[in-house]
């Protein structure tokens, strides 16, 4: 059965089991933050190629970012805004178009390399999230729907520049961790990195109390988002216990940590829980960029970053299994990490895995 658009009905099912609106939950902490003047920001520009001193407080300050936060803005990024907007006009085209045109791709399951749907992964969700989006494996090998067909040249010219950007990114946060600039893409074999878009197209909502909910609280699967939106806020992350509803500098993207840099890095910089609410008559869109370990790499934290005493927090697991567990369940915040942590008794002790 194909995924039906968050446009239809409300009484929509799915199976035997009773799909219904999801709105947005208050028991998850207040929502804070109306300006966003405290959301750390990076200036890609000096940090590759700022003077010495520059470069090593930028580099600093990452670390600040990702430690504290998971979730910083970048500036300077060198991506020219006229390829982001043409990469969202060519989504927001892909989404008019006629369901039949996209019906090759409205059953495919979650690691097919072209996804067309609603909410999360509507087989499993359970609530009926006001989301429509395309999901297009970008490198090694992009995989592109074939209308529209201006599509195919922007989705490519869009993925190379900002996985040069999120690369250098992940230079600079190996930098950050007291490491070798190149250690993290060393241990993540990030020269055949896993990339994939995202293009999120979320309707307008007038429901109950004018807000409803696009994506619910998770953390990303990946290494490390890049996300820029159409000027309709409504990604919210959550910060020292509150929900944080973020704002863009003008012409700056979002960046957020995935659950393999909190592997990696042996849980010092944590993957950070964001969700995506959704209310008034402007339809909001957002671009997502993620870069992540070569699939068939076994991601395990750097040993350097072991903690005395302590050891390692969580064990080796294949990226592609991790993706695949990820993407075939409820979101549920972070509780896919658990099957990568490290489980100790009462003593402290590691337990065993069969």
């Amino acid at each position: 059965m194909a995924e039906a658009s968050p446009h239809h009905s409300p009484e929509c099912t799915d199976g035997e089991r009773g799909v219904h609106p999801a709105v947005l939950s208050t028991d998850t902490g207040a929502c804070n933050g109306d300006d966003g003047d405290d959301i750390p920001v990076v200036d890609f520009d000096v940090l590759v190629n700022g003077a010495a001193d520059q470069r090593s407080q930028a580099i600093r300050d990452l670390g600040r970012a990702c430690q504290d936060w998971g979730f910083f803005m970048v500036i300077n990024h060198g991506v020219p805004e006229a390829l982001k907007e043409e990469v969202m006009e060519a989504c927001k085209e892909l989404f008019s178009l006629p369901e039949e045109e996209k019906a090759a791709y409205l059953e495919a399951a979650p690691m097919d390399p072209i996804r067309i749907g609603t909410g999360f992964y509507s087989v499993i969700d359970g609530a009926r999230y006001w989301r429509d989006y395309l999901k297009m494996f970008a490198h090694p090998e992009l995989h592109c729907p074939a209308k529209p067909a201006k599509l195919r040249d922007v989705a490519e010219e869009y993925s190379v520049q900002t996985r040069n950007l999120l690369l250098q990114l992940a230079t600079a946060i190996s930098e950050s961790l007291g490491l070798d600039g190149g250690r993290i893409s060393e241990a993540l074999d990030l020269e055949s990195c896993f990339q994939i878009l995202v293009g999120n197209h979320y309707p307008p909502y007038t429901g109950p109390d004018n807000v409803g909910m696009g994506l619910p609280d998770h953390s990303d699967h990946g290494l490390l988002t890049l996300l820029f939106q159409n000027g309709v806020d409504g990604l919210q992350v959550q910060h020292d216990g509150e929900w944080r509803l973020v704002k863009p500098l003008p012409g700056a993207f979002f960046v957020i940590a995935g659950d393999q840099l909190e592997i990696v890095s042996n849980g010092r910089y944590k993957a950070v829980i964001h969700r995506a609410v959704v209310g008034g008559e402007q339809a909001r869109m957002s671009m997502v960029s993620m870069i992540s370990p070569c699939l068939d790499t076994v991601v395990e934290p750097v040993p350097e970053l072991a903690r005395e005493g302590q050891g390692l927090e969580f064990r080796g697991i294949r990226y592609r299994d991790y993706m695949a567990y990820q993407q075939s369940n409820k979101l549920d915040a972070k509780a896919a990490l658990d099957i990568a942590r490290v489980q100790r008794d009462i003593s402290g002790r590691i337990e065993q895995f069969n």
